[in-house]
């Protein structure tokens, strides 16, 4: 296909021949064939392809209005009604204020500036193996891996990276490197994805929490992969009692749509001068309907309870398999580590059954499994099977 000569080539491709030209549930189609989507968009479709309920909200909001920029109006009814509907997910309701972006990298950005503004202090410190988006501030504080980052300094200064989620990595920034009065902020992913889906522990977050409570640093929870009802919970990190101070949110909220944001409490969002904070397309009408609308499917009960039921399920079948090191699972957000280095067999074996999957870690040495939060129980059954079964030729 000679299109693909006017496309960068530095976009890395997990599946460079396949061209899909419809979506449906939990599957694309291409011309000739079908696929098991559990990639769902690296976690964006969260709803599944082409979602009926979503396209009729979508197809509604377009007989009214399609865009109604946040730099002019007032706000909007479906930007009003999609602000509801997120502060009815959240737990600790101080976080009581939302500003509208596209995309995760953008909320990561904005968080930023929000917190070196809100605190008057610059230096930011993060996760290693945390992957934050590609912006320039995004990418400030990414270290998923090095191909990212790749010819692209001087990145923004002021970055720290605190190597492990214990008390003694995080003490030895502030003693050596970052002193707790020049620090604005603590950015992390309470499940870090592109890094190979780790979890970081209640101790070490409460130990964030408390130094941040004493010496007016700001907590910002990344939930762009790890929110939306992905672990089972709409926040990761409230499902751990944290309250964070910022929570970015992005990809699934929105079943694919371009929404993102930052959700934040009113008094530091709104410390910032007027004109700080703005975008073209930021609360976009089109997006915010299939939000409103992702959520209302997010909120069934069953789905939630499919989300840590079918996800058991794949760890339950899967993890005494002899090749299988470990399987970090939480709900339908799941690692997976082999002995060996096998990871490109298994995708190449996959993908000749009709299984599309992804990988992470700093050397795409894991198999992650983001599948559609509605997938069934007879896909995800295929799924191990095939999987025993390609294993089992090792």
């Amino acid at each position: 296909m000679t299109i693909l000569n006017n496309i960068p080539k530095c976009i890395n491709k997990l599946y460079p021949n396949i061209f899909p030209i419809k979506g449906k549930n939990s599957y694309i189609y291409t011309k000739y064939t079908s696929y098991l989507d559990l990639t769902s968009g690296i976690g964006a479709l969260s709803t599944g392809h082409s979602h009926p309920y979503i396209k009729n909200k979508v197809i509604e909001q377009i007989d009214k209005y399609v865009h109604m920029p946040q730099q002019i109006f007032k706000s909007h009814p479906a930007q009003v009604n999609l602000t509801h509907k997120i502060l009815d997910t959240v737990k600790y309701k101080k976080l009581d204020n939302i500003f509208y972006v596209n995309s995760g990298s953008e909320g990561t950005d904005n968080a930023i500036k929000i917190a070196r503004n809100y605190t008057n202090k610059t230096n930011i410190i993060c996760m290693n193996k945390g992957f934050h988006g590609r912006t320039l501030g995004a990418l400030s504080i990414t270290s998923s891996n090095t191909v990212c980052k790749k010819n692209l300094n001087p990145l923004i200064p002021n970055i720290f990276f605190c190597n492990y989620p214990t008390k003694e990595s995080i003490d030895l920034i502030f003693n050596n490197q970052s002193d707790v009065d020049d620090t604005a902020a603590i950015i992390l992913e309470s499940v870090q994805g592109e890094g190979g889906i780790f979890s970081i522990d209640n101790e070490f977050l409460n130990y964030v929490r408390e130094i941040c409570d004493k010496n007016n640093i700001l907590l910002i929870a990344d939930e762009v992969q790890c929110g939306a009802m992905r672990t089972g919970s709409w926040w990761n990190i409230e499902s751990k009692n944290i309250e964070p101070d910022m929570i970015v949110f992005g990809k699934g909220i929105a079943s694919g749509y371009p929404l993102a944001g930052i959700l934040s409490k009113s008094e530091i969002m709104n410390s910032l001068v007027k004109g700080s904070l703005g975008g073209t397309y930021g609360g976009n009408a089109i997006c915010c309907a299939a939000a409103s609308a992702s959520i209302e499917i997010l909120n069934n009960r069953k789905i939630k309870n499919d989300i840590n039921y079918f996800g058991k399920i794949i760890k339950k079948e899967l993890e005494n398999e002899i090749l299988i090191k470990e399987i970090r699972q939480y709900g339908l957000m799941i690692g997976i580590e082999f002995n060996r280095d096998i990871i490109k067999e298994v995708i190449y074996e996959l993908k000749n059954n009709n299984i599309l999957a992804l990988t992470c870690g700093n050397k795409g040495q894991y198999l992650r499994l983001l599948p559609p939060l509605n997938i069934s129980i007879e896909d995800v059954d295929y799924f191990i099977n095939v999987l025993k079964n390609i294993l089992s030729k090792y």
